[in-house]
């Protein structure tokens, strides 16, 4: 895989994102090869020149996850992979309350500090990845407990050439009634009987990304809402639009542990929804991209369209072999609901923002004719109906870590979901 640079990024800005993923059917003796050469897909990442081992870095945020966090670093450390790979495992505490560092260096990783976050899962996986010194990157959440073989699965996907390649989440053993609605609400693209291929993204919850490609982009997006919740579709946006391949691989199995609790199944379900139009209409990496290019017609269809999405989710589920999520969904749609209602306020807060930044630009270019040709940010350009605009390294945090100009937000950048 030939990892795109920042001029590869630019000019093939307007190729469109692709979401074809390969039938089970016309890629069974595929799949049988792939399981084959699995063994040796370490060594086809390694260029002629490249020296004897390979460093795969493995890179978990957490925020008091002491409970947990050994586990999780017990199970990367235990994948089995080549002679000549070493798994290098990275926990970036995310200002912590609790003792998740001292646990997570106990069970054999190196920690990262964030000293007194707030807790920004974005800028943490951002921390991690500067620190880190594989190729490739991989991404796992602190709730997430990879089954064996994962990594390998993972691996033998960049071996085929993808940049990036996701993971599938499982339900977790032994989660109560409300955790497993919340996995049935949130996890319909990304569970173990999906077909492997070619999507538009993929959570950053287990994902794998090569090193160069990761660092031709902005990263994951620091700035909240995004930062906590579409954080990676600026970068896959680009890598897509850069020609670069995002694909799911269900055989890279981890088991996520979704917290329980009807509030927080509200919560999140409603965080998700605040930045989505935004991150959406910017990044253009969203299924059915041409609808985030109308973000006032999403904000009025949002309500109508909770009902879509959750018959859409029962469907999935049903052609997956689940029926439980039949009897769950009135929690399904309540998610979903809530999910809308996410939709609905946080794209009309940022259409206000983008709009109001607009008017202050041209104001000032009105009364400074020399600043005329500035260039426009991704958010004008999206209020403006231009929503294949680009996140840019200058426009977010980049990933040497300096803030610099915040698209759309002042220069805190906060603006975090709050229930009304």
């Amino acid at each position: 895989m030939s990892a795109p640079t920042r001029g590869a990024l630019a000019s093939r800005e307007n190729s469109e994102p692709r979401d074809k993923p390969e039938s089970r059917d016309n890629s069974e003796s595929h799949n049988n090869s792939e399981s084959r050469a699995s063994h040796e897909s370490q060594d086809a990442l390694q260029s002629p020149g490249a020296a004897a081992t390979m460093i795969v870095s493995v890179i978990i945020p957490a925020r008091n996850e002491a409970a947990a966090i050994a586990g999780v670093v017990h199970a990367v450390r235990a994948q089995q992979l080549g002679a000549h790979t070493e798994i290098e495992v990275i926990v970036v505490d995310d200002g912590s309350s609790d003792d998740t560092a001292e646990r997570a260096a106990a069970a054999g990783a190196r920690v990262v500090r964030r000293g007194e976050s707030e807790g920004n899962p974005a800028a943490a996986r951002n921390a991690g990845a500067r620190a880190a010194r594989g190729d490739p990157l991989v991404f796992l959440d602190a709730d997430c407990t990879p089954a064996p073989g994962w990594l390998d699965a993972l691996l033998s996907g960049h071996a085929r050439g993808a940049a990036v390649v996701g993971g599938a989440l499982e339900m977790a053993p032994g989660l109560p009634i409300t955790a497993r609605c919340d996995y049935y609400a949130t996890s319909t693209q990304q569970h173990a009987r999906r077909p492997a291929g070619r999507v538009v993204s993929q959570s950053p919850a287990s994902l794998s990304v090569r090193r160069d490609a990761f660092f031709a982009t902005c990263g994951f997006i620091e700035r909240h809402p995004v930062a906590d919740g579409h954080e990676e579709l600026a970068w896959q946006g680009a890598l897509t639009r850069a020609g670069e391949q995002i694909i799911f691989e269900p055989r890279a199995v981890a088991y996520h542990r979704n917290r329980a609790g009807l509030a927080h199944l509200l919560r999140r379900s409603y965080r998700w929804g605040y930045s989505s139009i935004e991150a959406k209409a910017l990044s253009g990496a969203a299924r059915v991209a041409t609808l985030y290019r109308h973000p006032r017609l999403l904000v009025a269809a949002a309500l109508p369209l909770s009902a879509a999405h959750t018959l859409h989710a029962l469907t999935s589920w049903m052609r997956a072999g689940r029926v439980e999520p039949l009897v769950l969904a009135p929690g399904i749609l309540a998610a979903r609901i809530a999910y809308a209602c996410g939709m609905m306020i946080g794209g009309i807060r940022w259409l206000r923002r983008t709009e109001r930044s607009s008017a202050e630009r041209s104001s000032a270019e009105r009364t400074s004719p020399e600043r005329t040709s500035a260039r426009r940010t991704g958010a004008e350009h999206a209020s403006t109906g231009l929503a294949r605009a680009e996140y840019t390294r200058a426009e977010y945090t980049s990933t040497d870590g300096t803030r610099a100009e915040q698209s759309g937000a002042d220069a805190s950048g906060d603006d975090r979901p709050r229930w009304r």
